[in-house]
């Protein structure tokens, strides 16, 4: 005996010495047979409609074969009958059981009263047999509305939760898949079905080709995922709702639950925190590609402030709807070098390679040779748009090298605040030239102006100005006009239109003091939170409008259909890394006319990748020219490049 058995033995010895007699079992007081009958009942109506409907049903059939034994016994004949038998009795009663009039014709006495109780019995019987079935439909039909039945689907994209970007990642899918047949995205969150689809359907006014299905159910629960069928997604999307990346974390942590490998689709998840994304990154093995959407935006922001029509330049590569990035291999460049490559496609525009490791480069010295089994990264209106149309040999006349001048200092002012703020400072930090001056303009009473006293800038000075947010404001920066002037929405303090609302507001009063069509040389570049606010910020005049929600929207959805985009990305918003830029024109090519290809071919020679130009004039971005197009571009035009940091 092992000496837990033998403990066990001990204790139950124990308890036997101690109790003094066989416990009796208290016997509950006298109930009667009703009584019972209602707990019975009542136990069966919590069961829910369908067993009560298998007990009326029963009971029903019994009063029919009742009724039809009486008469036979008796040698009752319902009136309509064929013949005296059993079963024509019992036909006959259960006429009289469903339809209240069949027994008028009866004529004997002892055959009308037997015939009105069938009758009575059938009025409540099948008359509560009728109203339970429609009942269960109704909640069956209510059960549909709330959005809990299973998925059946496969290879679809599915959404984990609920927020603003969710409309604009839906469209942009939609758009993605309007080639394809028989595709769906479903959609899981714990908002009210029916408001997820009237959202989905103001905001994606034609789903095309592609079938959208909203459940209702939590995205951190395993149950409610095997319903949305996360087993049979091709990609999986988390967007963070009101529980922050705390729900993004949950919802990842219940996907591996059902699936811990991933290994039939891949995870896209939007995360605030830079570090909880990179240890999500990291410990997943890459399964789940993280998207840090304020470092985007912040990047983006920071970029575009000093550089006119960067920020169209993102939209357009990040969208399903323009020019997009894809890769391809292309044997007949084996051996030639990456410059050569360069203006070896008519409407592609290369911009880098990856090798047959997977390791991306993008912009790589223009003698590197390419292998065969090398990549090309590469800017396309369309995967068919990309075909090798052969080295080509563009002249343009060599344009005389000025040296590298120093920048000279920036003066930016930046109006408005959230926590988004700090990492815009810290992005545009990188990019400003030494010495340079950046003003923040808060209102005192949306922002603790003491929070901005922890932000450490090394290019620049910081100066905080605590006011109302107001005109007044403005003109206090009486040492001139500011070169530079960045306006975020107040995100944390105001909801979404109010802090919209307020960014409008703002963009009016700055160009009542500095005029877009001024000789002042102030650009704005302003932060809108919806996109639907995005046209009325139009007629203000601000250069470049920057929607946080569609960036990340549209980085989400690109990494969704593709995930090996995500160095490329990873690359271009890292400052230390490849970037785009927009470089004047007059640095490349003289100002003349010439073809898309002697700019591609002269940035070549600089160590450049050329994808598009900015006319100054107009403001109009053109990205990925066919090489033949005849172009013009002046000292104040520019062009869209890819270079090393």
């Amino acid at each position: 005996m092992t000496a837990r058995q033998s403990k066990a033995s001990q204790r139950r010895n124990r308890m036997h010495n101690a109790a003094p007699g066989p416990v009796k079992r208290k016997q509950p007081a006298h109930v009667s047979l009703l009584t019972r009958l209602r707990y019975r009942f009542d136990n069966a109506m919590a069961r829910g409609p369908l067993v009560v409907i298998l007990y009326l049903a029963a009971l029903s059939i019994l009063v029919i074969v009742v009724a039809a034994a009486i008469a036979t016994v008796a040698n009752l004949a319902f009136a309509g009958g064929a013949q005296h038998t059993f079963g024509e009795e019992l036909w006959q009663a259960m006429l009289r059981t469903l339809d209240s009039g069949s027994f008028a014709s009866d004529t004997a006495w002892p055959t009308r009263i037997v015939a009105l109780i069938v009758t009575l019995a059938g009025i409540f019987l099948a008359g509560s047999l009728i109203g339970l079935i429609a009942n269960a439909v109704d909640q069956k039909v209510e059960d549909l509305r709330k959005g809990r039945s299973t998925v059946v689907e496969a290879r679809h994209t599915l959404i984990l939760g609920w927020s603003d970007q969710v409309p604009r990642i839906v469209a942009e899918l939609v758009e993605a898949n309007a080639s394809e047949r028989d595709v769906a995205i479903v959609v899981l969150s714990d908002v009210d079905k029916t408001e997820m689809e009237e959202t989905l359907h103001d905001r994606v006014r034609d789903a095309r080709t592609t079938r959208l299905v909203c459940r209702s159910g939590s995205t951190s629960s395993p149950a409610d995922l095997e319903r949305a069928a996360v087993h049979h997604a091709r990609a999986i999307i988390v967007v963070r709702g009101t529980d922050g990346d705390a729900g993004v974390v949950k919802a990842i942590l219940a996907v591996r639950a059902v699936d811990p490998g991933l290994l039939d689709t891949h995870v896209v998840a939007e995360l605030a925190q830079g570090d909880t994304a990179r240890i999500i990154r990291d410990a997943t093995d890459g399964r789940v590609l993280t998207v840090c959407s304020d470092e985007v935006v912040a990047e983006v922001t920071a970029q575009a402030c000093l550089q006119p029509g960067l920020a169209a330049v993102f939209s357009d590569l990040l969208d399903f709807a323009g020019d997009e990035i894809y890769f391809t291999p292309v044997p007949q460049l084996a051996g030639r070098t990456y410059a050569e490559a360069l203006v070896a496609f008519e409407a592609s525009s290369v911009i880098g390679r990856m090798r047959a490791t997977g390791e991306v480069e993008l912009n790589p010295a223009p003698d590197t040779v390419l292998a065969v089994d090398d990549q090309l990264i590469l800017v396309a209106a369309d995967d068919s748009a990309v075909a090798f149309t052969g080295v080509q040999a563009y002249d343009a006349p060599a344009v005389p090298a000025t040296g590298a001048r120093p920048r000279p200092p920036l003066d930016v002012v930046l109006v408005g605040w959230s926590r988004f703020g700090h990492t815009v400072l810290r992005e545009l930090d990188e990019f400003l030239p030494p010495e340079s001056r950046v003003t923040v303009v808060v209102d005192g009473e949306l922002v603790d102006g003491a929070e901005l006293d922890t932000v450490a800038l090394t290019n620049a000075t910081l100066t905080v100005t605590v006011g109302d947010g107001g005109p007044d404001d403005f003109h206090a920066l009486a040492d001139g006009a500011p070169k530079r002037v960045i306006v975020l929405g107040y995100r944390d303090a105001l909801s979404v239109d109010d802090a919209d609302a307020r960014t409008l507001v703002t963009l009016l009063a700055l160009r009542s003091q500095w005029p877009a069509n001024g000789d002042h040389g102030v650009r704005i570049v302003a932060e809108l939170l919806d996109q639907q606010n995005l046209a009325l910020a139009v007629p203000v005049g601000v250069d470049d409008l920057i929607v946080s929600n569609a960036l990340a929207s549209l980085l989400m959805a690109q990494l969704s259909e593709n995930p090996a985009l995500l160095p490329v990305f990873d690359d271009f918003f890292d400052a230390e890394g490849a970037v785009i830029e927009m470089r004047p024109a007059n640095a490349l090519v003289p100002a003349e006319a010439l073809p898309f290809g002697a700019v591609v071919a002269a940035g070549g020679r600089q160590a450049m990748s050329v994808f598009g130009y900015r006319v100054a004039a107009s403001g109009e971005v053109v990205l990925n020219p066919p090489k033949s197009t005849v172009v013009t571009l002046g000292a104040e035009d520019s062009v869209a490049v890819v270079v090393n940091a």
